[in-house]
């Protein structure tokens, strides 16, 4: 599905009221929420859609540092879409997708758990 719009981190959407800023996110903000599940619970405990970003934010962070995308000035839709295409790689290499399974269907399941995770 295509909207005619390449995103950037120019052309992100952000979300002024929780960031404070029309700025896209940095990794310094994931870095920070990242270090807010230091310390608790492993494995953690999901209580909500906050508890899942936490997590999110600590896989992120952690990639993000091995691939030397923590800069502070460094945007964090960079990291999630690098991300993403290193996830992809891994799951054609070792047989995660293929034959009737698709990267495009992984997402598309996690969309919908995703939508049915933001009415709780």
């Amino acid at each position: 599905m295509s909207t005619g719009h390449i995103l950037s981190p120019d052309t992100q959407p952000v979300n002024p009221a929780i960031s404070g800023t029309d700025e896209p996110v940095t990794m310094s903000v994931i870095e920070e929420i990242a270090a807010t599940a230091e310390g608790t619970e492993r494995p953690a405990l999901i209580w909500g859609n906050t508890d899942r970003a936490t997590t999110a934010a600590e896989a992120l962070w952690v990639f993000a540092r091995r691939t030397g995308l923590d800069g502070r000035g460094d945007d964090a839709f960079t990291a999630v879409q690098d991300l993403i295409a290193n996830l992809m790689h891994l799951c054609e290499q070792e047989g995660i997708t293929g034959e009737g399974v698709t990267f495009a269907s992984l997402v598309s399941l996690a969309e919908m758990h995703f939508q049915a995770e933001l009415e709780e």
